[in-house]
């Protein structure tokens, strides 16, 4: 059986991390102009949930996330899909930058493409663990 091209595509957006050390610039170089990245969660409280459209408000949203967060574990644990859509489940953890409080979670992320060009990408996991972090003093 052939690999769906989202799992296909996914693993090429992967690839450029492993190269670059970022998931940044894959997701920008396949990037539709008109893309949607939602994280779930209050923004109130974590200031990446919510939804971000457009290549220059996702490349913002890795600012935002990066400066808030400092990931030490991000282990893909299975990636499935079919056509343009893949959805992975992720291991992640490491702590709050501002308070030094650790978080963990299982993320299911699922990534939508259309020719090719990734259009829409959707996150799920525990806010209640990266709230709670997040308002650790």
């Amino acid at each position: 059986m052939d690999e769906p091209e989202g799992v296909r595509y996914l693993k090429e957006i992967y690839a450029e991390r492993e190269r670059t050390g970022s998931l940044r610039g894959g997701v920008l170089s396949r990037a539709a102009e008109d893309i949607e990245w939602w994280a779930a969660g209050p923004r109130g409280i974590l200031p990446w949930a919510g939804s971000w459209r457009g290549r220059d408000a996702v490349a913002h949203w890795f600012e935002v996330l990066h400066g808030i967060l400092d990931y030490d574990v991000w282990e893909p644990m299975e990636t499935f899909g079919y056509g343009d859509r893949a959805v992975e489940i992720i291991h992640a953890g490491g702590r709050v930058r501002s308070t030094g409080a650790r978080y963990e979670s299982e993320i299911v992320r699922v990534w939508d493409f259309r020719g090719g060009r990734l259009v829409r990408v959707r996150s799920f996991y525990d806010t209640a663990a990266y709230v709670a972090a997040m308002q650790t003093r």
